[in-house]
């Protein structure tokens, strides 16, 4: 029986850095750059594990870039990045992640929603009541001079 070989092909994973690397707010437009050991023909970039966006390359490169808006506090997060050889096929690992942070935002809780409303409807119904005073007062005040 003959020995079977198998070949092994290392396909190293790629390197993803941001710019802005600090201190990004919201609105800023950020770049993610995928830094690839070999050219590539596909692109990917990850962001909390789950497929975010891919670009198949018309020229082979050696790196790709992301670029995006940061519209809302959700855009913050982990982002990796991987490639995919064409020929041979091989597919890479991901590379080590990087994490956006976004500076200068807070998130707003759900309780300060609540008591931002409620203090809204209080002010209503004081200033309600106040003009309902006002109004029945002026009615009084109508009355008297009218009457005998």
């Amino acid at each position: 029986m003959a020995p079977i070989v198998v070949a092994l092909i290392l396909v190293p994973p790629p390197s993803l850095s941001l710019h802005p690397s600090q201190g990004v707010l919201l609105g800023d437009t950020v770049t993610l750059r995928c830094h690839l050991p070999h050219m590539a023909a596909w692109v990917q970039l990850w962001f909390n594990g789950t497929l975010r966006s891919d670009k198949a390359k018309d020229k082979e490169q050696d790196s790709a870039d992301f670029s995006f808006a940061v519209t809302n506090l959700d855009d913050a997060g982990t982002y990796q990045c991987r490639y995919q050889l064409s020929e041979p096929l091989w597919t890479s690992n991901h590379s080590d992640p990087v994490e956006l942070v976004l500076t200068g935002a807070r998130r707003r809780s759900h309780g300060n929603l609540v008591v931002a409303v409620l203090r809204g409807c209080a002010a209503v119904l004081v200033f309600s009541l106040g003009l309902y005073f006002v109004l029945d007062a002026r009615s009084l005040w109508t009355r008297r001079d009218e009457s005998p």
